[in-house]
């Protein structure tokens, strides 16, 4: 279902220049220009540190921002959310749109074209899709923190191959992602997680999870080939008990999203989920790396509007 919005809106442009390796930054006039003309009240934002754009989302929740135009990657509306829910719910009802200049732009792939224009289009013809919001708890320096996304969050071996991505492979872009990929499956994987979904628990051992409002993940990889973004649940796709030989095999499968036909992995459904774990098992969510188990889940249905 789509609805339309007010040009007189406030709205916000954001930018993230240090998203794609600057790219944001190579058409932000020309972007920004065009957005003007549509919005005359017309507010801009550039972060300029890490931790910048959460507090611009808490700016704009105050100010009564009714739409956020944001160019980067899948971890700027990530910090932005969190921003705009950081002292709860947001009074106003707030439009998201998401001209993509990062790295996998994952989230965009959803709705198909992932090219500049496209979503400066979005932006500026006012269509809007709803999107669910996943709120979730867990545990960083013995403290629980809330904190929500509307991508992917990776359970233990998601979250170490993105670490090692961030750590020595970002320099090769989408490509050093599935490098890291091969480099962390040869450690293989020690774990026993216990696991709830919507009321219901079962118990696996050395294997890796992610849980999905989406279908992509890592640029193209097609992780969740089933996931709906407004369907009021989320996907959890488990690779269980998967031996070196295996998981290489099922991961030549992930971009055609194919990979769930393998005996080995299981997808589940649900709306609420919780996870144990022994050892603790990191956490990341949209691209950012977060803390580790203990973890809960909820989804939020259709609590957010993205410009489409």
């Amino acid at each position: 279902m789509s609805q339309t919005i007010q040009n007189d809106s406030k709205t916000f442009l954001v930018l993230n220049p240090a998203a794609g390796k600057g790219k944001g930054k190579k058409n932000f006039q020309a972007i920004h220009d065009r957005l003007k003309e549509k919005f005359p009240h017309l507010t801009t934002r550039v972060s300029e540190y890490p931790g910048h754009l959460t507090e611009i989302g808490k700016e704009a929740a105050a100010e009564g921002c009714q739409r956020i135009i944001s160019i980067g990657g899948d971890g700027t509306p990530f910090e932005l959310i969190n921003g705009l829910y950081a002292n709860g719910k947001p009074p106003q009802k707030i439009q998201l749109s998401m001209i993509p200049a990062g790295t996998g732009n994952s989230f965009l792939r959803d709705f198909g074209d992932i090219s500049q224009q496209r979503w400066i289009d979005a932006a500026l013809n006012g269509n809007t899709r709803p999107v669910d919001l996943i709120e979730f708890q867990y545990v960083k320096d013995g403290k629980e923190i809330k904190k929500y996304f509307i991508n992917i969050m990776g359970v233990g071996l998601i979250a170490d191959i993105l670490k090692l991505t961030n750590e020595r492979l970002k320099f090769l872009g989408a490509f050093g992602y599935s490098i890291a990929v091969l480099i962390r499956l040869f450690k293989g994987m020690n774990n026993r997680m216990n696991i709830t979904v919507d009321g219901q628990p079962f118990e696996i051992k050395n294997s890796a999870l992610v849980i999905s409002n989406s279908k992509f993940t890592g640029g193209q990889m097609k992780i969740a080939p089933m996931a709906d973004s407004g369907d009021g649940k989320v996907d959890m796709v488990v690779f269980h008990q998967v031996n070196r030989r295996e998981i290489i095999d099922i991961f030549s499968k992930v971009f055609k999203g194919t990979h769930v036909l393998h005996p080995k992995v299981k997808v589940y459904s649900g709306s609420e989920f919780e996870i144990r774990a022994e050892p603790t098992q990191l956490l990341m969510a949209d691209g950012e790396l977060l803390g580790e188990t203990p973890m809960k889940l909820k989804v939020l249905p259709n609590e957010l509007s993205i410009l489409v």
